[in-house]
C-alpha cells in the first residue's frame, strides 16, 4: 500500500481509494445534482429493486452499513429486549 498526501502535504495512509470507472462520474453527477445522495432517490430505489428480483422476493432494503443491516433486520424479525 502506498502512501498519500493530503492538501497541507502530511502524508497518510489511506483506508480506500475510489476506483471510478465507465459510468460512475456520470452518476455521481446525477446523485449530487438530484440532491439525493443518501439512503434514497433512484438509485437506491433500482438498487433495491434489482436485488429483491435477482433473489426472487418481493421487496428489498438497502442499508449504509452492516450494523443497520442488523438492527433492521433485528427489527423486523420482531427481536425484543430481553429475547435471547
Amino acid at each position: 500500500m502506498s502512501t498519500t498526501s493530503d492538501q497541507s502535504g502530511e502524508r497518510f495512509l489511506p483506508l480506500s481509494e475510489p476506483c471510478l470507472q465507465g459510468n460512475e462520474w456520470q452518476y455521481v453527477r446525477e446523485c449530487l445534482d438530484s440532491g439525493w445522495i443518501s439512503s434514497v432517490g433512484e438509485f437506491v430505489n433500482r438498487f433495491e429493486q434489482r436485488v429483491a428480483e435477482y433473489v426472487g422476493v418481493k421487496y428489498a432494503v438497502a442499508t449504509v452499513n452492516g450494523t443497520s443491516a442488523l438492527h433492521t433486520a433485528l427489527l423486523t424479525a420482531g427481536v425484543q429486549p430481553g429475547d435471547e
